[in-house]
């Protein structure tokens, strides 16, 4: 008898390549290198510095920002005690952090050290949207919810709760991103509990909100993140809602895609295009706001939550999956 065996060096030697056309890229889902103490945290996004130094914002309230290298190899961790529930971190001209903590309603600025600036809304106070958290309960409770026995369901209770919402309301309840663009002015996506984008000064002055609840173009489902081009277009991704938009700063909408796209989630753009990360998939625009490329299919390890990229052209996919054992992912440029 003849005993045949695999390699256990498999992963390694196997090659996943995602491409459309000249774009191309290279899975490599071993490309963070963390500590044992934080192996198996949640990262929810990240954002480069100048330097490819990858900022990852993550689900844990003792490490909510952990610092890694070029190579994915752990620098640092800090914000401890600063965040509820950290969904966004954005490396400003200013060499600060924006981020936004979805659960205590505001847009907090650090710096690069972790060291609290500023706060944009206020504290711990959500505005009036008519959003009603609690309205899978009631509607438990009242017998609308079929079967009557079903187990509480986060998904089912989250999209219901978005449901509530009946007007744009001021900065924030439970806001999802911020960015800045080349004036220093910052726009943020106030999208898990209000249907609103605001646009700040600089110096924290609220200029402009605009938004109402729907998911028809200049409207708002569920605005999960944003991002201001070299142009200062200001690219939306509702995720549930299935659709990217393009504004100018003023609101004027320019552009609004939602056929063939897998619930866009996050953005980045280097100075040739605009990329959407999605749930199973990356769509690639030209600054012409065209579909040049999209990558993955339903239900790849695609699957993003965050998402960013680097100097090089490569890049990173924050999972946020309770199916897929890897955080992030890089994908190298080919």
């Amino acid at each position: 008898m003849k005993i045949v065996k695999g390699s256990r060096e498999r992963d390694s030697k196997s090659k996943t390549i995602f491409q459309d056309g000249s774009h191309a890229y290279e899975l490599d889902k071993d490309y963070l290198k963390l500590p044992d103490f934080l192996k198996y945290v949640p990262a929810c996004t990240g954002c480069c510095d100048r330097n490819d130094y990858l900022y990852l914002a993550t689900r844990d309230r003792d490490h909510p920002i952990v610092l890694v290298d070029p190579d994915g190899y752990y620098v640092r961790d800090f914000g401890k005690g600063l965040f509820q529930f950290i969904h966004s971190v954005f490396v400003t001209s200013r060499q600060t952090l924006l981020c936004a903590d979805s659960n205590s309603h505001v847009i907090r600025e650090l710096t690069m050290e972790g060291e609290l600036i500023r706060d944009l809304g206020n504290y711990g106070v959500p505005s009036d949207s008519g959003y009603q958290g609690d309205i899978w309960w009631r509607m438990h409770s009242s017998g609308t919810v079929i079967p009557m026995n079903l187990p509480y369901q986060k998904n089912w209770s989250f999209i219901e709760s978005i449901k509530t919402i009946t007007h744009a309301a001021p900065p924030f309840n439970r806001p999802t991103c911020a960015a800045e663009t080349s004036k220093g002015d910052i726009f943020v996506s106030d999208g898990y509990a209000n249907c609103a984008l605001h646009k700040f000064a600089p110096d924290g002055t609220l200029l402009h909100t605009w938004g109402a609840p729907g998911t028809e173009p200049g409207k708002f489902f569920v605005m999960h993140s944003l991002w201001a081009d070299k142009e200062d277009r200001i690219w939306v991704a509702d995720r549930e809602g299935n659709s990217v938009q393009v504004f100018r700063e003023d609101g004027e909408l320019l552009a609004y895609c939602s056929e063939g796209l897998y619930q866009p989630s996050e953005i980045w753009a280097d100075s040739e295009y605009i990329y959407v990360g999605e749930r199973g998939g990356i769509t690639i625009f030209n600054y012409d706001i065209e579909v040049v490329a999209q990558l993955g299919y339903y239900m790849s390890p695609l699957m993003t939550h965050g998402f960013c990229g680097d100097s090089k052209g490569n890049l990173f996919v924050m999972t946020l999956s309770e199916e897929l054992p890897y955080s992030l992912m890089r994908l190298k440029k080919m």
